[in-house]
């Protein structure tokens, strides 16, 4: 009998190359949606939970959608760009606490308050 023998593979290196790229980007204010979709695809690989179903992502991507191809404003890119460094903060990809208290999330909602 044959045993499959998972092998490793390196999606963190990817991820963070991704999001090199988007403050890149950011820092010229080049906001093609590209970016931020080929990045979700590197972080969605590092989650600890299914991406497109998490509560934080979910409710920030339905309120300020993405336009399907082009670009977005600056104010979105950037509120994207903060939406993603909570997500990885909460999958434990930032080296610290992978949960965040539910006070502290709330007292930051302001964060994300207003039109994008």
């Amino acid at each position: 009998m044959q045993r499959f023998v998972p092998k490793f593979k390196e999606t963190i290196t990817d991820m963070n190359n991704e999001y090199r790229n988007l403050l890149r980007a950011f820092k010229v204010k080049d906001t093609r949606v590209e970016y931020l979709n080929t990045f979700e695809q590197a972080l969605a690989l590092n989650c600890n939970f299914p991406l497109w179903e998490n509560e934080r992502y979910f409710r920030i991507t339905n309120k300020y959608p993405l336009p399907e191809e082009g670009y977005t404003s600056l104010k979105k890119f950037k509120l994207y760009l903060m939406l993603y460094f909570y997500v990885m903060r909460d999958a434990g990809l930032l080296n610290r606490e992978a949960e965040m208290a539910e006070q502290d999330w709330n007292r930051r909602t302001d964060a994300f308050g207003g039109s994008a």
